[in-house]
């Protein structure tokens, strides 16, 4: 089973993906993975960065290996690939991973975990780590890419930058000249605007300029196990489909896993007949909170339009399909996570989240970026709060356990459900996270962060956060 932790590791600090994934960022930075690259702001004060930019590969000459300018298979061995490689076989934690061990240490069960565990069961650990040269070499088999083709997008969500969506742009223009918190002015900054992004080599349209990648990445179909596609906005971009059609053409599609984190508004009509070929689909709808919270921290999706585009998913009739929220937990939604639960569990689903994804019930992760909306920053007395409302709702949940999508059918009884590790278990982890560093000091940022947007597309932050009111103070 996917989520049984797999035994006799190499290590304690072993993560299969540097040995068989690659990821890449809209810019065309490549990555460990995209988890990795969040790990240089784990400090509360994110102005002090002793690791700029982890996670993210480098070259030999110290330079971000971009896929405008970088081959992926020269990446695939560098120095930097080898020297993760061996510090995981030492038992070494890298400075690429702290995000997952940061969360490891507080209670939350990880990306390096979930996805070794993922990995090792399906393909084996002798087939992910068997030819590792002394120096950290393994063959350029790339089994589980991550393919960000591009920054184009229809949404400017509150904890997103013109880094991830085009949709941005024109907002940040306006809204960052207007910030006067010097912190919350950093953490916002958009690397075209300093010119960074030329002088790294990067560029959004890195998969247009280098037709090199395309070239090395058709080699590496044989062998590819999953593509995992994300934002921008992968259903909106006429490359998603071209890679689809051709991998069909080359005959492949069977030997290969679809993953996606789309906000699911709106694809090509024949998007469904491409996934059918495929071995297998997961995608996990991103939906934050429901009804105007959701519009909140989503702009400018309608609530309406989401929960019509859910039911359509959740009727794909091809077998195929794996269904899940992808539900990024922010300072803003973690009070109001309860009354989506609720509202998910009393709708009527056939996939989404069906056990064993979520526990039945729903699929979340945590958000990093931007600092001033990572959950560690709401006052302590606050977070007792959000700590008491789920204390609350854990009786709810226990009395409802049926209701969590697929337990019955899977026989799953409640002694068993009541140990899932993304059940209640996962909701306790939350707490722990939260209540692990306080990131209050930078209340000032949130403040200023939410109320410039909500004034600027004529929101009532209160009345959307009634719960959160006490932000005002922070002004």
């Amino acid at each position: 089973m996917i989520d049984k932790d797999p035994e006799n590791l190499p290590s304690n600090t072993f993560c299969a993906l540097p040995w068989m994934h690659i990821s890449t960022r809209p810019n065309g930075h490549m990555r460990v993975c995209c988890t990795a690259n969040a790990s240089s702001v784990q400090d509360k004060d994110s102005t002090i960065k002793t690791i700029p930019e982890a996670g993210v590969l480098r070259r030999d000459d110290g330079k971000p290996a971009n896929l405008a300018t970088t081959s992926l298979l020269d990446a695939w061995n560098n120095d930097y690939m080898k020297s993760v490689r061996k510090m995981m076989l030492r038992g070494e934690r890298p400075a690429s991973c702290l995000k997952c061990f940061k969360e490891e240490d507080a209670g939350h069960r990880s990306k390096r975990q979930w996805e070794t565990a993922k990995w090792v069961n399906e393909i084996g650990l002798d087939e992910i780590i068997g030819e590792t040269t002394e120096e950290g070499n393994v063959p350029p088999k790339v089994r589980y890419i991550d393919l960000r083709l591009g920054s184009k997008c229809q949404l400017a969500c509150v904890m997103c930058s013109p880094h991830d969506s085009s949709k941005w742009v024109k907002e940040y223009k306006e809204i960052f000249p207007t910030l006067k918190n010097e912190r919350l002015r950093f953490s916002q900054v958009w690397e075209k605007d300093t010119g960074k992004l030329a002088k790294s080599g990067g560029s959004y349209a890195w998969h247009k300029s280098n037709p090199t990648f395309w070239e090395e990445f058709w080699t590496q179909v044989p062998t590819l196990r999953q593509l995992y596609w994300a934002g921008g906005e992968s259903l909106i971009m006429e490359e998603h489909y071209m890679v689809l059609e051709k991998i069909i053409e080359m005959g492949y599609a069977k030997d290969i896993e679809l993953r996606y984190n789309s906000n699911g508004l709106e694809w090509k009509p024949h998007l469904f007949d491409l996934w059918k070929e495929f071995r297998s689909v997961i995608f996990h709808f991103s939906v934050d909170s429901y009804s105007d919270k959701n519009h909140f921290i989503r702009y400018p999706s309608s609530w309406k339009r989401i929960v019509k585009q859910m039911h359509v998913l959740d009727d794909y009739s091809y077998g195929n399909l794996r269904l899940t929220t992808a539900t990024t937990i922010t300072a803003l939604n973690l009070f109001y996570l309860p009354e989506f639960i609720s509202w998910k569990l009393e709708e009527d689903w056939k996939l989404l989240n069906k056990f064993p994804a979520g526990a039945g019930m729903i699929d979340l992760h945590l958000a990093y970026w931007p600092p001033q909306l990572n959950c560690k920053v709401l006052p302590k007395w606050f977070k007792q709060d959000v700590a008491d409302k789920f204390e609350e709702f854990y009786p709810w949940l226990e009395e409802n356990w049926k209701k969590c999508n697929g337990v019955e059918e899977e026989n799953i009884d409640f002694k068993k459900w009541r140990k899932l590790p993304y059940g209640i278990k996962r909701l306790e982890g939350l707490i722990s996270f939260m209540n692990s560093e306080d990131w209050s000091e930078r209340l000032p940022e949130t403040a200023e962060w939410c109320f410039t947007i909500a004034e600027k597309r004529n929101l009532d932050f209160i009345k959307i956060f009634p719960d959160l009111e006490w932000l005002e103070w922070y002004k």
